[in-house]
Order: structure tokens, then C-alpha cells, then sequence
């Protein structure tokens, strides 16, 4: 089905087929092969254009996102019982019935209050605690940062597209499975097999950007694609909170899996003939021959390659000075989008007003998220796409952030003060992500990228996210235990989480020594992107029909 052309002649002759030939009707044979052959014409019109395979892999990163974030979300999340009645000292709680009543020794005129919420979601179902609850972030990250270098060694020789559809296919299984597990050990297993499936997109979509995008739009194809991490994320808050409301935890999961289907058959009926603007590297040398020997041989020659190609990447102290900034950046925001609205909630509890903590830290995420990407897209592109001026804007952009993020935990007491600070300091965060990716790419060979890109994911992820998400959530029980010897339950809360974000603010400042570092490495002893490369990527790119002038 791959050669359109050739198909046409013999499926519009139906009088000469072998089905025909006694003036019978068509056989189904020939029926499924026109639907086939329809289906394939489609898929190719799409796909023959780079802008529209954009956009199919930034609506597939939507999806990806807006799990990380329904999973994060007060409502999917949930917590244990938190009610409790104020006064403290003079009021009681009935369990059974969640009301308060006064104790016998307070005074007639006593009124209690109910704060808090009773368990719900799934560390209430399962009655996790917070250091449990931040390692499913965790296991989730280590299914991501196992698979990625593995699909970044296949990205080498084996089609990217369809390797891209294998692992959608494992994610929108697993994201199924996920609603039907039963405590945390059940759960813990399907978020490693989500974050397997999510490593081939994120993997080897950053260099298809670099291959097939105008040269002068790089960065502007890298935004388009960025924006789904913050706006899925906060979507996935929203979406996650109104499912979980409107039906239960688990179908969040169940509607998630269901929404990529089209896009994993997508990812398979596309023809490969379709894809000639995106290079594929061949299999020869010593790729090609340790795939030819097979077994156990094939393991060792394929690792030793493997190791020799890390070695090579990691030989540019640009690229490592970037990755030890971006796991600093990434530790911060892990904390962030993982406890941001459970710590929203605790801290001000007259959100409610503008709606749940998930609706609203959804929408500061995906204004901050959107605004913020783009933004550091126009920025890069106005002062010039560079490695030192990429790390530069995310040194600037980065101190700027963290400033106004610790602003408002210091000094904001009002939930309006709040959403306007955090979304400020948010939107200067959020834009690092287009240049963060050129660095990844442009301090490392062409053939080299998905795989530059999966080491990047790795590195952020182990060192980053991966235990900043458990440990805050350690952070945060040592801190409310120790509130709450002299505090009531609510307040101890918001200082508990203050304290947790502070901290974790604090880590992501660390970032920014290693970016000037980094710039200022590439600026005395770096090299700039050759223009040979530029002009022949954009002659390509011009030949096959695309708009070197925009997306």
C-alpha cells in the first residue's frame, strides 16, 4: 500500500480483476482493498506535509501531558481524611457521620466547624502516604528513563514513525490497565509502563523538529511543540478534577486511553513513502552488522556502540553543563507540577471561590505555560538562535522566575495575590523550554540527536524529578508532623507546603550557576552551527513542498 500510484489503476479496473472475470460481483477481497487502499491516500496527504506530522505529535504530547497532570490532580491524587473541627480543643469529630459536635467540657456557646476533606481518590482508596504517593511520579519516570535510550538505538536504523506508534500503543494500554489496579504495588507497575510508552515520542520528536523544520523556524516549531507540556499538564489538572467529580478516579484513566487511539492507528497507517523530507539513517557499519548477528553477540556489539556514542556526546562540556542545569531546573518543577495543587488547596483554602484547586492552577498553568513557551521561542529567534544565547535566556529567564515564585510564597496571603504571582513566575519558567532543546541538539553530531535528547531525558529525570517528587513529599509529612504539635491541622498544612516549595525553589536556582557556566564556555571555546548544514536542510525541506517562511 506504500506506492499510492501504483495502486490506483488496479483498484479502479475492476472489470479485468480476477474477482470480475465471470460478471460477478466484487469480492470482498477487492472491497477491503479499496477501503485499504482510501485509507492509505489519506494518511499520505496528511503526512505528506511536516507542519500537519507536527501537529499530530504535538496533539499525541497533549494526551501525554494531560496524564501527568489528571494523576497530579486533587481530584484523581485525592488525600487521606483531613477533616477535622475548630475549635481543636473544644470540638470533636464523629467519624461515622463526618459532623462535629461539641465536647462536654466547652462552653454553650460554642460553634464547630468542620476543615478538610474526607478520603478520596486513590491515596484514599489505597491509603497512601505522601512518600508513597510521590513515588508513582517516580516509577512512572523510570519506565520513561529505561525505554528512552533504547528507542533513541533504534531511532538510528529502525523507522522513527512507526516506533513512535509502538509506543503509543504501550502507553494507551497501560493508562487503561491504571484504572483497573487495586493498591499501590498494581499501580506503581502500570505508571512504569505509561512513562515506557510516552520515551519513544518524547525521544525522537525534538529531532525530527531539528531535521524538518525551516532553519529560520526551529525554534518556533520546538515552541509549537513545548506548549504541550505545560497546557496538557494544566488540562490534565482540570480534566482530572471534573472526572473525577462527575464519575470516579478510575475512568479518568479509562477516557485518557480511549482519546489516543486514533492517533496510535495513525501512527501505523501512515505510508512510509509519504515521510521522503524526514532522513532515514541506514543501516550500515557497525549499527547494521551488530543487528545482523543477533542474540547475545548482538547485545554486546549493540551496547559497546551505545556506550561509544554516550561517550562521544558527553565529551562536550556544553551539553553537560546544560543537562546539570536542567536537572536542577527539572527537580524544582516536578515538585511543582506533581504537589501543585494539592499544596494550592492546603495554602488557600478560599480557592474554592473561583472553583476547585485543580480547575484554577490548571488554568495559571496552561496561560503561564502557553505565553511562556511562545515567548521564549520570539526571544531566541530576536537575538539569534545560538547554543550561548539559548543558555543565556534560560539563566535570565530562570532567575527571574524563581525571584517572583519566591515572592509570592514569602508574601502572598491572598488566593487573587497568589494566581497573579505564580502565573508571572511560571511564564518566565516555562520559557527555557524551546532553547533548552537547542542546546541539547546543536552541541552534538546529526545521527547523534535522539540520542543526545534521551540522555538529556534520563539525566533530568533521575537526577531531577524522579526523587524531588518523593523526597518533597517526605519533606512535607517531617514539617506537618512537627507543625501540628502546636498547630491546628489547616495551618500546619499551609506552612508545611510553603516550606516544601521554598525549598524546592531554591534547587532550581542552582540552575541557573551551570547555564552561565555553559554560556560562558560557549562563548570563548564553542562553535557555531555550521550554515552549510542550514541551507541544505532548508533546500530539502523547500524541494518537498514545505514553507521555509512559517509553520
Amino acid at each position: 500500500m506504500e506506492g499510492g500510484g501504483s495502486n490506483r489503476p488496479l483498484l479502479s479496473s475492476n472489470t479485468h480483476s480476477p474477482s470480475n472475470s465471470y460478471g460477478g460481483e466484487p469480492s470482498p477481497q477487492a472491497g477491503e482493498g479499496d477501503k485499504r487502499a482510501a485509507t492509505a491516500t489519506w494518511a499520505r496527504k496528511i503526512a505528506s506535509k511536516p507542519h500537519n506530522m507536527l501537529i499530530f505529535f504535538t496533539m499525541a504530547n497533549v494526551l501525554l501531558y494531560l496524564d501527568r497532570g489528571a494523576i497530579a490532580s486533587a481530584g484523581v491524587n485525592g488525600s487521606l481524611d483531613t477533616r477535622t473541627c475548630v475549635p481543636v480543643n473544644l470540638c470533636g469529630l464523629e467519624v461515622s457521620n463526618g459532623t462535629c459536635y461539641a465536647l462536654p467540657n466547652s462552653p454553650p456557646e460554642t460553634k464547630c466547624t468542620m476543615q478538610g476533606s474526607p478520603r478520596h481518590g486513590f491515596q484514599g482508596d489505597f491509603d497512601l502516604n505522601g512518600a508513597q504517593d510521590g513515588w508513582l511520579q517516580s516509577m512512572f519516570l523510570v519506565g520513561l528513563l529505561v525505554a528512552s535510550p533504547c528507542f533513541a538505538f533504534a531511532a538510528k536504523t529502525k523507522d522513527n514513525i512507526r516506533l513512535c506508534g509502538l509506543g503509543l500503543v504501550l502507553w494507551s494500554v497501560a493508562v487503561l490497565c491504571c484504572g483497573f489496579t487495586f493498591d499501590f504495588w498494581s499501580l506503581a507497575l502500570c505508571r512504569t509502563f505509561v512513562g515506557i510508552g510516552e520515551a519513544a515520542l518524547i525521544t525522537i520528536v525534538p529531532n525530527f523538529i531539528d531535521t524538518c523544520a525551516p532553519p529560520t523556524q526551529k525554534t518556533k516549531w520546538l515552541a509549537v511543540f513545548c506548549v504541550a507540556i505545560p497546557s496538557g499538564t494544566a488540562l490534565g489538572y482540570a480534566y482530572g478534577g471534573l472526572v473525577a467529580y462527575l464519575l470516579h478516579w478510575r475512568f479518568a484513566f479509562f477516557i485518557e486511553g480511549a482519546m489516543m487511539m486514533p492517533l496510535m492507528a495513525f501512527a501505523f497507517l501512515v505510508p512510509i513513502s509519504s515521510l521522503d523530507y524526514w532522513p532515514k539513517h541506514k543501516g550500515v557499519g557497525a549499527v547494521a552488522a551488530a543487528q545482523n548477528e543477533g542474540g547475545f553477540k548482538s547485545f554486546i556489539s549493540g551496547l559497546g556502540i551505545a556506550l561509544r556514542d554516550m561517550r562521544l556526546i558527553l565529551s562536550n562540556k556544553v551539553y553537560v553543563l546544560g543537562a546539570v542545569g536542567y536537572c536542577m531546573y527539572s527537580a524544582m518543577m516536578g515538585v511543582y507540577a506533581y504537589w501543585g495543587p494539592k499544596a494550592g488547596q492546603a495554602m488557600y483554602p478560599d480557592v474554592e471561590k473561583y472553583g476547585s484547586a485543580d480547575t484554577v492552577f490548571g488554568l495559571v498553568t496552561v496561560i503561564a505555560g502557553i505565553i511562556g513557551t511562545m515567548l521564549g521561542g520570539f526571544l531566541l529567534d530576536k537575538a539569534g538562535v545560538s547554543v550561548a544565547a539559548s543558555l543565556l535566556l534560560c539563566a535570565v529567564m530562570t532567575l527571574l522566575g524563581c525571584i517572583s515564585l519566591l515572592a509570592t510564597l514569602f508574601f502572598s496571603h491572598t488566593v487573587e495575590s497568589f494566581i497573579l504571582a505564580m502565573t508571572l513566575g511560571l511564564i518566565l519558567i516555562f520559557s527555557i523550554q524551546g532553547p533548552i532543546n537547542i542546546v541539547a541538539m546543536w552541541t552534538t553530531p546529526y545521527i547523534l540527536r535522539p540520542f543526545a535528547c534521551a540522555l538529556y531525558t534520563v539525566s533530568i529525570h533521575v537526577f531531577g524529578d524522579v526523587p524531588s517528587a518523593p523526597i518533597a513529599g517526605m519533606v512535607h509529612d517531617r514539617l506537618y508532623n512537627t507543625y501540628n504539635k502546636t498547630k491546628d491541622k489547616a495551618l500546619s498544612d499551609d506552612l508545611a507546603w510553603r516550606r516544601t516549595l521554598e525549598l524546592a525553589t531554591w534547587v532550581g536556582v542552582l540552575s541557573i550557576i551551570f547555564w552561565m557556566i555553559g554560556f560562558l564556555v560557549q562563548l570563548c571555546f564553542g562553535k557555531k552551527l555550521d550554515p552549510e548544514e542550514e541551507e541544505e536542510q532548508e533546500g530539502r525541506y523547500e524541494s518537498l513542498g514545505g514553507d521555509s517562511n512559517g509553520v
